[in-house]
Order: C-alpha cells, then sequence, then structure tokens
C-alpha cells in the first residue's frame, strides 16, 4: 500500500507516493492517464518546471528508474526490460492500463521499452539515450565515473561551487547550455541525484546496450532534440533511433541543452502539451468515427 511522503519541496513532495518496497512515485493532476520518466541522474523532481503545463488535463504518474534510489533494485547489469518493468508496475499501481509516455535521455529508452510492451499510447523521447556508439557510450560512461569519483574534498566543495551562477555553467555545460539560470538547489541536487544509483550495474548495461527495430513500435512516437546537447548529441543518437522507429516525427528544441525541462521550460512544456494534445484529439476522432457501416 502507497502512502504519500509528508514534506514540501516545491510543493510537490507531499505527491510522492512510497510503497512499502520504498519505490518513490509522484501522482498528480488528472485527466487523460501520462507517464513521465526521468534521466539517468534525475528523480522525478526534474519535471518540476513543465508540470503546469500538464495536470490541469492529464493524470500524471513520475516513477523511479530501476536502479536509482526508489526504483526497483537491479540483480544484474540493467537492461531495457528492467526499465521497463518497472514502468509497468508502477502503472499497474495507478490504474493506468495504458498511458501517454515521454521520457527524457535514459527515460527515453524506458519510454520506447514500454511502447514495445504495448502500454502506450503515444510516446515521446526528449533528447534520448542508446543510439550512441561505442566511442560516444564510453565517453558517457567516463562522464558517470568521473561524477562519482570525486574525492571527499571535491565533495564537501561542491554546494559552495555551485553557489555561483559563472560556476554552474562551466561545470554543467555536458548537460545544461544555460546553468547559470537554474537555482544552486537545483544544480547541487543534479550533482547529488548522480550518486543515488547502483552504478555497478548501470554502467555496464548502459555498455552493452545496442538500440535494435525490434520488436516494432506501431504507437505515434516523437523524438526531440536538443540543438545543443552535448550529452547525446543528435548527430550520435538520430540514425539508430530512426531505425527502430521509421514512423517517428523528430522535432528540434532550439537552444537547450540535455535537459531542456530547465534550459527552457517554456519551450519544452509547449511542445510536450502540444503533442499530447494533438494524440488526445486524435483519439477521440477516431473513436468518435467508429467503424463503417456493415
Amino acid at each position: 500500500m502507497a502512502v504519500q511522503s509528508k514534506g514540501r519541496i516545491g510543493g510537490l513532495k507531499r505527491f510522492v507516493e512510497v510503497t512499502s518496497g520504498g519505490r518513490r512515485t509522484l501522482h498528480i493532476g488528472s485527466g487523460d492517464p501520462l507517464v513521465l520518466l526521468h534521466m539517468g541522474a534525475n528523480p522525478w523532481s526534474k519535471w518540476q518546471p513543465v508540470l503546469p503545463y500538464l495536470v490541469d488535463e492529464f493524470e500524471v504518474i513520475a516513477p523511479t528508474l530501476a536502479g536509482w534510489d526508489g526504483g526497483n533494485p537491479l540483480v544484474g547489469p540493467v537492461t531495457l526490460d528492467d526499465l521497463t518493468r518497472g514502468v509497468v508496475e508502477e502503472m499497474d499501481r495507478a490504474g493506468f492500463g495504458s498511458a501517454h509516455i515521454i521520457g527524457c535521455s535514459l527515460g527515453g529508452l524506458a519510454a520506447l521499452g514500454v511502447a514495445r510492451a504495448g502500454r502506450a499510447r503515444s510516446a515521446l523521447a526528449i533528447c534520448p539515450a542508446g543510439g550512441s556508439n561505442q566511442e560516444q557510450t564510453q565517453r558517457l560512461v567516463k562522464h558517470f565515473e568521473m561524477l562519482n569519483n570525486l574525492s571527499w574534498l571535491q565533495r564537501l566543495l561542491a554546494p559552495v561551487v555551485l553557489s555561483r551562477p559563472a560556476m554552474r555553467r562551466i561545470l554543467l555545460r555536458p548537460v545544461l547550455e544555460h546553468g547559470d539560470q537554474i537555482s544552486a538547489r537545483q544544480a547541487i541536487a543534479i550533482r547529488r541525484n548522480s550518486a543515488n544509483g547502483d552504478w555497478d550495474n548501470l554502467l555496464p548495461g548502459f555498455e552493452a546496450f545496442r538500440l535494435d527495430s525490434k520488436p516494432e513500435v506501431t504507437v505515434p512516437f516523437m523524438l526531440a532534440w536538443g540543438e545543443l546537447d552535448r550529452f547525446t548529441p543528435m548527430i550520435n543518437e538520430q540514425p539508430l533511433w530512426q531505425k527502430a522507429v521509421p514512423h517517428a516525427e523528430s522535432h528540434i528544441l532550439t537552444g537547450v541543452g540535455h535537459i531542456p525541462m530547465f534550459d527552457d521550460p517554456h519551450q519544452t512544456g509547449q511542445l510536450m502539451r502540444s503533442w499530447l494534445d494533438r494524440q488526445v484529439l486524435e483519439s477521440k476522432s477516431a473513436a468518435s468515427s467508429g467503424p463503417g457501416p456493415d
């Protein structure tokens, strides 16, 4: 049985449901079911800037992915099945037979898994991971290794350094184009959340994963790319993603990096809402037309 956690973080923490097993899922809003899937180094809180665009018409859950503190534990190197299973379990708990799925980075990869499992009404993958070549994957792995092998002095000084906008812009440049525009608290959370993963099983899984085109995805799908994403750049990721989901639409979010909901919440929130509104409208139109006369 789930309970609501106490306290507030931006007014949202009270909507985080915690199961007896310690799994944490944000559950907020009302309307059509929508699942938001976080990037590797951030839990549900990274969706906070765009929630105002969604919760008036959508019942939103944002579960914690497998391998992260608050998600399913891993028993070996993470796989797409691991990510998918945890999301589907949280959908079942929320009573979502199917839902619209939006994921960022690793969450974009999980969105593909949920679509392949037949539980997605539509899917939007923002700055999705998984399509990199081996060289790019190794670069990402080294980035995470570096973040999680800081000396005790570096960890101690990190909050002080990140309190300065100019330093936030420099240090967060791999994932944000405008790191100086987020708060010191948000920047510190990005750093701390990266340490909450089961890296012994996450990193080998990242290295071994290769995006393929089977099983086929048939639901509406969009790939949204950050124009200035240095972490999973479009030039590296797009070719394999287009092979995996040939019918997917493509969209470029201008002037943003790997976490566009922080770099430009308005542009990102508008994209998410316009995509969802279109899917809902087309679904209702198809349902109202129904089958033709015999």
